[in-house]
């Protein structure tokens, strides 16, 4: 018995990864292609790479769509470190085709189309389309026929079938067969892509005809697999909305932190702060790009900042080392990082993430810079202070007509004041709030003003 348990014990680890490599990932494309499928793909990448399964899946009837999204999802799956396959649901048009082309294989179902690729522009408002002018349709065509070439040589395709799908001047002819004239864009049927031409005889694009996504992975053998479906969450759309607001959300992220700081004890300005970032990493997780460790980067800094602020005030350590890690956080939530790349993020991976974390926190210090010259003045402010004040007593009453009979005189702050805390003048501690500056603990300071149970400090000279 006891030998029996050392070899599951040694045989534990190799039936794990057994177990992962009979796991594939499905992901439905039944739309056409747009940011939100970028998000989609690229969170059934990232997952499926996590779970190191063995296909990824792509089950797709698309009419086609946005170029630049094409391209991002194209590279996505260029860098995907598990196979890729292609199942032609019904249709497969334009950017659809593209896509597929970046998988190791395709595969088709019964009467299913694929092919016909030309650029166009949608007009203002998204109604109806235009017709590109013809230079920037050229140049648009050029890009892609590169970018395509390359993957299906990649991938073990036939650019030539790609190319004819895109360029209605290339025509397609195999084994002195003419597939398609020039003068018109390509479009096969499942039939067509799966017809053999060559010796030896070889698909013209599809692996064959399939009826289901179980029956494709009974084709490359793997029959019984697991499969889990990477679903959209249903708020795409907003994650948009949230990616390209990313900048505000920092501003008003770190002036939120500002304001706790030099209110204190409010825990409003700080609440604030948590939703703005909050709201900022569910953004770009769900865009696919931010996972739980850059989340959890940002959490560790938050605390490091809470720390200077209600525990160890004027150390300024903590304050450095959370604002860095926080810092380090936001940048990372953009970097689109390939499976299996390099762990440290290039400089060209970095570029836009740091200009929209740095014009973020550079607006941010603008504010500041205003909120500190005019909300000490503010009524708003002066509110917040007396609440700060009267509820930071913790059982200490201040006495209106004792603080009155101290006006002008000195004491020391007996806990850092930023800007309300207490003051011990003599015998007798007080409630105190500074015109607005941090004022360190254990330094002089003056009564200057009172006005109910508000006292106002300032440095002693």
């Amino acid at each position: 018995m006891k030998r029996l348990w050392m070899a599951v014990l040694l045989l534990w680890p190799v039936l794990c990864l057994a177990e992962d490599a009979r796991t594939v990932c499905v992901v439905s494309i039944h739309e056409d292609i747009t940011q939100n499928t970028l998000y989609l793909v690229r969170r059934a990448v990232r997952e499926a790479s996590e779970k190191k399964t063995a296909a990824l899946v792509l089950d797709m009837d698309t009419n086609g769509g946005r170029v630049d999204m094409t391209e991002e999802i194209i590279r996505l799956l260029q860098h995907a470190p598990m196979k890729s396959y292609t199942f032609v649901n019904v249709k497969a048009y334009s950017a659809g085709a593209f896509i597929a082309c970046a998988t190791d294989q395709i595969y088709m179902a019964p009467g299913s189309v694929i092919g016909a690729a030309t650029p166009i522009m949608l007009s203002p408002g998204g109604e109806g389309i235009q017709q590109l002018p013809k230079s920037y349709e050229e140049k648009i065509n050029s890009a892609m026929r590169a970018l395509i070439r390359s993957t299906a040589q990649q991938k073990g395709h036939n650019p030539a079938v790609f190319e004819a799908m895109v360029d209605a001047d290339a025509g397609l002819t195999v084994d002195s067969k003419v597939i398609t004239p020039k003068g018109k864009l390509l479009t096969l049927t499942n039939e067509e892509a799966d017809r053999e031409y060559g010796k030896p005889p070889k698909p013209l694009l599809s692996a064959g005809t399939v009826k289901s996504v179980d029956e494709l992975l009974a084709q490359v053998g793997l029959a019984g697999a697991s499969t889990f479906e990477v679903k959209p969450y249903g708020f795409e759309l907003v994650a948009r909305w949230i990616t390209a607001i990313s900048p505000l959300l920092i501003l008003i992220g770190f002036v939120a932190i500002y304001i706790e700081m030099k209110v204190g004890g409010i825990g409003i300005p700080l609440l604030v702060a948590v939703l703005a970032f909050g709201v900022y990493f569910l953004g770009y997780f769900v865009a696919g790009l931010a996972g739980w460790e850059v989340v959890a980067l940002f959490v560790v800094g938050l605390i490091f900042v809470a720390v200077e602020i209600f525990v160890l005030p004027g150390h300024t350590v903590p304050g450095v080392l959370g604002a860095m890690a926080m810092l380090s956080a936001l940048v990372l939530a953009m970097v689109e990082r390939w499976p299996n790349g390099p762990v440290l993020p290039t400089w060209p991976q970095l570029q836009l993430p740091l200009l929209k974390v740095m014009g973020g926190f550079a607006g941010a210090g603008v504010c500041m810079l205003v909120l500190g010259r005019y909300l000490p003045k503010s009524s708003l402010f002066k509110k917040f202070e007396l609440v700060a004040a009267t509820s930071a007593a913790a059982g200490y009453t201040t006495s209106a007509g004792a603080a009155k009979a101290l006006l002008g005189v000195t004491g020391v702050a007996e806990t850092m004041l930023r800007p309300s805390g207490k003051g011990r003048f003599g015998e007798q501690l007080l409630d105190v709030v500074t015109e607005g500056d941090l004022i360190e603990r254990g330094q002089p300071i003056k009564i200057v003003l009172v006005e109910g149970s508000r006292v106002v400090v300032t440095r002693a000279a």
